[in-house]
């Protein structure tokens, strides 16, 4: 008899905890349903609780060219979300004994400016205090540079003589070249080229058959096209020659394959528990980043936030966010094929669900905005942002789109309707540093030096180490 009710109490604790899990599915669902309608999704989605896939998806189109349908085994160009793989391929040279982080990269590569070389350890380039500046120092980067194809040896020649933004190990800088940085130095000490020690040290120990490292000439089955929102439509994204972003950006996945990888990094099954622990580590504030990942609370709610290790990824009409929830092994991972969308307020919908909490999703006010401005101006749109701003039950603004809104528009050279966007928003969110540089940058398009001037110092003064802001503002005080 006791037997018998402790098997009726085990199946009715197993029964209930399927119908919260179910419960839980049909709530993500209507989420991205409804993201998906705002057109602010299309991708796919995995949500996973326990160590367990409680809703995966996929919503939107893979190519529309040919009017093919996003899947959940579709691969999509993951961005950053790349630098937690370097990392940790990079640990798991550590674990073998062949890279140790506090040796230099000069030690590692002698081609290697030995002016910074010599100062900057290999820990410190896996948590961003290196001081190496991150690619947009370079003002045409990405029409220029970025479109070429490189050596190792001559792309690390693009920075490595590069000012540092500070000393070695003393504050934080955001660094794609640091991570490609690593990436080359793996290459040297094992002989094999990144992609290949990925793909024999973590895809294929962890069953990922569906990532790898991309080649712009490569022909891979079921990998999506990328494309960018735009006023009225979409566009075909920009072309960048991958060369330049190995070990940066380089990588696709699935949202299965980088399920894989949160279960094998719980399970330590491919890094031991003493680097595991170095690498979600929390760094200096204010990121507080690890070694590839931000190890910092994740807010979901106005007071509510969890432990977590997150990375954005963002590449040529792909947007990635993959956020970890230790405490309970619980995971969210986005994975899209048109940029830009609101990355933090779609997982912190998806994370509110975990926690049980309340999601009401409102009208994104870039969104209407874009169809206002393709029939009646930048103008006509700023007037309905107010009209919009105090309905505040039925829309909801994010500075950060809305600045990827001016910046559609400054791409199409459309710099006064730009400026037009860009006002409004480094008005409304004054405390935002990259709204005042966007409105700096386009003043300087337009020829306005002087505004240029107070708005890059505006901006400076909200961050002293915004290198961008400094270099144009440099530039232009220099008369260049």
């Amino acid at each position: 008899m006791k037997r018998k009710l402790k098997l009726l109490i085990i199946l009715s604790v197993f029964l209930s905890q399927h119908a919260i899990a179910q419960s839980k599915s049909s709530e993500l669902h209507e989420i991205m349903k409804t993201y998906h309608h705002y057109n602010m999704f299309d991708g796919a989605v995995l949500v996973a609780e326990n160590g367990k896939i409680i809703y995966k998806n996929a919503f939107g189109l893979a190519n529309r060219e040919w009017n093919i349908p996003n899947t959940t085994d579709t691969k999509f160009m993951i961005g950053s979300v790349s630098k937690p793989l370097t990392a940790l391929l990079m640990l798991i040279q550590v674990q073998k004994g062949l890279v140790d982080l506090d040796k230099t990269i000069s030690d590692y590569l002698p081609e290697f400016s030995k002016k910074n070389g010599s100062r900057i350890t290999v820990r410190q380039l896996l948590s961003h205090t290196s001081g190496i500046p991150n690619y947009d120092i370079i003002k045409d980067f990405f029409p220029r540079i970025s479109r070429q194809n490189f050596t190792r040896e001559d792309y690390i020649k693009v920075y490595m003589d590069s000012a540092l933004a500070f000393e070695p190990g003393k504050s934080f800088y955001y660094s794609s070249w640091g991570y490609f940085t690593l990436g080359y130095i793996m290459e040297k000490v094992t002989g094999k080229s990144y992609s290949q020690l990925m793909k024999e040290d973590i895809f294929d120990k962890t069953g990922m058959k569906n990532s790898g490292s991309y080649f712009h000439t490569q022909v891979i089955p079921k990998r999506a096209t990328g494309y960018d929102y735009v006023l009225g439509g979409y566009a075909s994204s920009d072309f960048r020659d991958q060369s330049n972003t190995m070990g940066t950006g380089d990588l696709y996945s699935t949202v299965e394959d980088l399920f894989k990888l949160h279960m094998a990094l719980s399970n330590h099954t491919l890094l031991n528990k003493k680097l595991s622990e170095e690498m979600f580590t929390p760094g200096i504030l204010p990121a507080q980043y690890g070694y590839g990942w931000f190890n910092k609370q994740f807010k979901y709610t106005e007071t509510d936030s969890v432990a977590s290790n997150f990375h954005l990824g963002m590449t040529d009409g792909f947007i990635s966010f993959m956020v970890r929830i230790p405490a309970t092994n619980s995971m969210a991972v986005i994975l899209c094929n048109s940029s830009p969308t609101d990355f933090f307020g779609i997982t912190g919908d998806l994370v509110k669900v975990l926690y049980s909490k309340q999601v009401r999703i409102k009208q994104p006010v870039h969104k209407a905005m874009e169809n206002i401005i393709a029939k009646e101006g930048a103008a006509k749109a700023v007037e309905a942002y107010q009209r919009m701003k105090k309905d505040s039950a039925r829309f909801y603004i994010d500075w950060i789109s809305m600045d990827f809104l001016g910046n559609q528009l400054f791409t199409l050279k459309k710099y006064e309707e730009a400026r037009i966007i860009f006002e409004n928003n480094a008005n409304e969110f004054p405390m935002r540093d990259l709204a005042l540089c966007s409105l700096a940058k386009t003043y300087e398009e337009l020829g306005r030096k002087q505004d240029a001037i107070i708005w890059y110092k505006k901006t400076l003064t909200l961050n002293p180490g915004y290198e961008e802001a400094k270099n144009r503002l440099k530039a232009l005080e220099n008369g260049k």
